[in-house]
């Protein structure tokens, strides 16, 4: 029999990650999951080439969108926004990007890691969702409001390639009718 800590239910020679560790995981582990569903493509910044402030890339056909994400216990799903403490130097960069960059909250409810998911006959249950708010072209200083209004879905990745092909369009000149 498996010795197992009551505080998260997992047997304790098993795991391997902290606490935050784990949260930043299942934080990317969550995003990919929604990239797969899509059909769109995902790829992660390795460690040491975290240069942008930019965990990984939405990758579509014509280009890339970048994404920076974090993951909490700190909040509810429920309620109208969270707040996020942005550093000055992840603004820098965001703000020197030619394609979108977005930052994704995702908020796992509740905050034990053996909660997170519940598994059941008919398929397994994330007590997690995530949201999101455009960062490349921040002026504010300070923390961000993430709407939860911007759910992240599969149908967010039809409006984030609606941004990344705006910014390859030319821009409109007054009184030239096309």
């Amino acid at each position: 029999m498996a010795i197992v800590d009551m505080e998260w239910r997992a047997p304790r020679k098993v795991a391997t990650l902290s606490d935050n560790a784990a949260k930043a995981r299942y934080g990317v582990a969550y995003l990919r999951s929604l990239c797969s569903q899509a059909g769109v493509g995902f790829g992660e910044t390795d460690p040491d080439e975290d240069v942008a402030a930019v965990d990984g890339e939405v990758k579509f056909f014509e280009a890339n969108v970048r994404f920076q994400i974090k993951c909490t216990s700190k909040f509810k799903i429920s309620g109208k926004s969270a707040s996020w403490v942005i550093e000055p130097e992840w603004r820098e960069k965001w703000n020197r990007s030619q394609v979108p960059v977005y930052l994704i909250l995702v908020i796992i409810d509740p905050e034990l890691r053996a909660d997170w998911l519940t598994h059941h006959e008919q398929g397994t249950l994330h007590r997690s969702a995530a949201f999101w708010t455009r960062v490349d072209k921040l002026d504010q200083h300070g923390s961000i409001s993430v709407p939860k209004s911007n759910r992240l879905t599969v149908e967010t990745f039809s409006t984030w390639h609606r941004e990344l092909m705006a910014c390859f369009a030319p821009p409109a000149r007054e009184g030239i009718i096309a």
